[in-house]
This record gives C-alpha cells, sequence and structure tokens, in this order.
C-alpha cells in the first residue's frame, strides 16, 4: 500500500494551526531554494541513508581516513559481492542464512551512487573505532546477549525481531532506507520507512518528559544552530539500546542540507554509563525520487512460535543426553 500522500495529509492537517500562526514569516537566512516559505532551512523530501561503509575502520586501514575515489569504487564493488545474497558458494547454513536474494535490497542500485569516500562512518574517535565499554556496559551486553540465547520467553528477543520498534538512531540496512522529512513552523516530522515510525520533534523551547517517562524512540527536542537542526533526545526504555547503550543515553543529532541532493546527518552517542567516551557517525543521506511504502513486520506475530519451540526442542534434547 503506497501511504505518502496519506502521510503528508495526515502531517498536514496537524500543522495547520501553526502554519496559520506563522503568517508573518522569518527572515530568510538561506538560498531560497533551501528555505522554507516561513524562514527555516528546508530539509523537506525523500532521503535514503544507505551505505556500504563500516562502521569501524578496518583495521588494515587504520590511519586512513578517506578513500580516493577510485578505491572507494573499488571497495564498494568488493563489499558488494561480500553481501551478495545470490551467491551459492561456501557450506550449506551459510547459503541458508543469506536468507532474502538481492532482489530486496537497495545495495546494488545505491552503494555506487551514494559513494562514501570514508573508510569509516566512525569520525570521532579519529581512528574510526568504538571507545571501549565500560564495566557496567559490558556486563549489560552480556547479560543481553545471554538472555537472547536462553529464548526463555518472547521478552528474551530482541525489539527488533519483536516488530517493535528499530529506534533511533537508525544504520543503514540493505533496504528500507528511506526517510521522509517534513516541516512546519516549530516543527520537524521523520517518518522512518523501517516499520513505518514517525518522530514529532518541536523546536520550541518546552521542558522534556521528567524522568520517569520512557519512550522506545526517547523524547526529542530540536532547535536550529545556523542552518544545523539539532536534535536532543532522552528518556529512552531500558530495553531500547543502541549498540549496548543504556537508558541514560543522549543522543545528539545534527542534520544540514549541503546542496539539493544531499544532508549532511551526523550523530553523537553519549553514555558515559555504557562507553568510555562518546562518539560521533558522519552518515550523508541523498535525496530520492521514490515513494515510501508500507513496511509490514510479521516475524513477531509468526517467527516467534517457531524461535520459542524451537528452544524448548533444543532443551528437551540436552535434557535427554544428560540423562543418559
Amino acid at each position: 500500500m503506497r501511504f505518502q500522500p496519506a502521510l503528508l495529509s495526515s502531517l498536514a492537517a496537524m500543522f495547520m494551526g501553526a502554519l496559520l500562526a506563522s503568517a508573518s514569516g522569518v527572515a530568510a537566512q538561506t538560498p531560497a531554494e533551501f528555505q522554507t516559505s516561513w524562514g527555516d532551512p528546508d530539509l523537506q523530501g525523500t532521503w535514503n541513508n544507505i551505505s556500504g561503509t563500516p562502521l569501524e575502520r578496518p583495521i588494515e586501514l587504520s590511519g586512513k581516513e578517506f578513500f580516493t575515489r577510485e578505491e572507494a569504487v573499488q571497495a564498494a564493488e568488493e563489499t558488494l559481492y561480500r553481501q551478495n545474497r545470490d551467491r551459492r558458494d561456501g557450506e550449506i547454513e551459510r547459503d541458508v542464512g543469506r536468507a532474502y536474494n538481492e532482489f530486496w535490497s537497495d545495495r546494488a542500485t545505491k552503494y555506487l551512487t551514494q559513494l562514501n569516500t570514508r573508510t569509516s562512518l566512525i569520525v570521532e574517535p579519529p581512528d574510526g573505532q568504538l571507545p571501549a565499554l565500560t564495566p557496567v556496559g559490558q556486563e549489560r551486553v552480556d547479560a543481553r546477549r545471554g538472555a537472547r540465547e536462553l529464548n526463555h520467553t518472547w521478552a528474551d528477543r530482541n525489539l527488533w525481531e519483536r516488530c517493535l520498534t528499530r529506534g533511533v538512531p537508525r544504520l543503514p540496512g540493505s533496504y528500507n532506507n528511506n526517510f521522509m522529512i517534513v516541516q512546519a513552523p516549530g516543527y520537524v516530522a521523520i517518518l522512518v520507512e523501517m516499520i513505518h515510525e514517525t518522530r514529532i520533534i518541536p523546536l520550541d523551547e518546552r521542558p522534556v518528559f521528567s524522568s520517569g517517562i520512557r519512550q522506545w524512540m526517547g523524547d526529542s527536542r530540536g532547535r536550529w544552530e545556523g542552518e544545523t537542526l539539532v536534535v536532543e533526545t532522552t528518556n529512552f526504555r531500558d530495553q531500547q539500546e543502541f549498540r549496548g547503550t543504556s537508558a541514560d543515553l543522549r543522543l545528539i543529532e545534527r542534520f544540514s542540507r549541503i546542496d539539493a541532493n544531499t544532508i549532511d546527518y551526523q550523530f553523537t552517542i553519549d553514555d558515559a554509563t555504557t562507553y568510555t567516551s562518546p562518539w560521533t557517525v558522519a552518515l550523508p543521506m541523498k535525496s530520492v525520487d521514490e515513494d515510501v511504502f508500507e513496511y509490514a513486520c510479521h516475524e513477531g506475530n509468526v517467527g516467534m512460535g517457531g524461535i520459542l519451540a524451537g528452544a524448548r526442542t533444543l532443551e528437551t534434547e540436552q535434557a535427554s543426553t544428560q540423562v543418559r
């Protein structure tokens, strides 16, 4: 089902009061083509953040922050080959593990056209590596991993698999990497294609929720710093983790319109209970002339019974072996 028009209609109705209340407008600070009618920098449109660049810089590229264009093309082609799910080499388990074929993937069509010459998405620390986990953070990560391996109940499985949320921030995957941005005076709305969640971000100075109110995607507040939209998000639920983060995560995102086709998107992970220092990712978003379709997630409805039934079967087999 194509719901782009419906989404735009609902957001337009939601923001109509704000639009009428701001008829006087604001003095322009950006070129007219990148400026809304009320004077804010214009981030609107559909954007895609897919990238063949790894989150962390490979060890063999230590000290090399950027590829040449020729090197970037070669690296993208090698990544496409390595990730190609239509390959049939390797063991049976590897073949089955590839699951979906490349028909469902954005990679083949966008890795080269949305080329990123960075050798890692992490730009801070400068070595392109994740900071070390704190002892508390490592303990939390190990406990979560252990719970998922046990599969005692549905609560042991992650939120992605249960089709509840993919959370924020969002690193690119093989598909569903589109983001639709809609603006009105005082608000920015970001529709995330994966699990079709929408973030409504107020730009006024209203206080954040009390610490007792926790949400899957946190509580976001935005502001303009020159031409850059800065969004700070706190009050995440403890179950909503990003690379091991805790409910103490403070997420800072920056959106800057570079040209007609590019938003420079960066986010900083600040969680002292998990990482020994903050870390920052730079992930360009490219304009795409595509519709956003509804994403229907069924793993939580169909797959969960099979996962738990399989775990109980393994437990029975292990118990039977021990008795012998």
